[in-house]
């Protein structure tokens, strides 16, 4: 008995010293990356990381996890993911689309502006858009920079719009607030959002949604109390990195009670 609790203290151990350096390195990497130039291209403006950790002499498998690590934390971390879209956003060639989403602009073409939320507004061309149509929107981010540039293009634009720095764990949906829901190219949406959606949205509210595919039509499954006005998975050019073709999946889904 002894020798096994001594066993499990060890593996504690090592897991919590695992842990400490993980961590260790996720903020030395943060560091690193608030001094750096803002870059649109992830790979270039991660990459030279990685060099770093070689030439400082760290083993290239090490490297290779860690650099796991910093990728996961760029797209899903709290902490990471709002300073690395401000360094992309922030950059001087977008490998984005500035124009609307195609997909959006189909979906409110003859229907009566109301309140809109743009989930994870970028640089805020959707939002402008809604707005210059004359939707009473809402957009946020967690890139203080992307909303930044958003609020800019507004006001060059003429038009008003409604800005919050937030991840969407830190929004406040509400219930029945919204016509509209936006959410194009920010990540795959779950059965917690439908949920959520279905709360926030007014009988008759719609979700435009557009992102790469995923798998097995998830995001289609997780939405089906919802009305699908339109669905498809396609290989298409996507609004990010239009020099190729991607699997990509659009929805148009609607509420029920209209």
């Amino acid at each position: 008995m002894r020798t096994l609790l001594g066993i499990l203290a060890s593996v504690g151990l090592l897991l919590a010293q695992s842990t400490a350096a993980g961590e260790a390195n996720w903020k030395a990497f943060l560091e690193w990356l608030k001094a750096q130039p803002p870059n649109s291209k992830p790979a270039d403006l991660i990459n030279p990381y990685r060099l770093k950790l070689l030439l400082e002499g760290v083993p290239a498998k090490e490297v290779d996890q860690r650099m796991e690590a910093i990728w996961e934390g760029c797209y899903h971390r709290p902490d990471g993911v709002g300073p690395f879209w401000s360094k992309i956003f922030g950059g001087d060639h977008p490998i984005f689309t500035e124009q609307p989403n195609a997909l959006l602009v189909s979906a409110v073409s003859g229907r009566k502006p109301g309140r809109a939320l743009d989930f994870g507004m970028g640089q805020g061309r959707n939002t402008i858009f809604l707005a210059m149509q004359g939707w009473d929107v809402t957009g946020f981010d967690p890139a203080e920079e992307a909303v930044r540039i958003a609020n800019r293009n507004a006001a060059s634009a003429g038009v008003k719009i409604h800005t919050m720095v937030a991840r969407d764990d830190q929004f406040d949906f509400g219930t029945s607030q919204w016509d509209l829901i936006v959410v194009t190219y920010v990540r795959d949406l779950t059965d917690h959002d439908a949920l959520i959606f279905e709360r926030a949205l007014k009988p008759g509210g719609i979700v435009v949604y557009e992102n790469g595919s995923s798998p097995e039509n998830q995001v289609l499954k997780a939405f089906l109390g919802f009305r699908i006005l339109r669905f498809e998975n396609v290989e298409a050019l996507a609004d990010w990195n239009r020099d190729q073709r991607y699997p990509i999946e659009r929805m148009i889904a609607e509420k029920a009670g209209r």
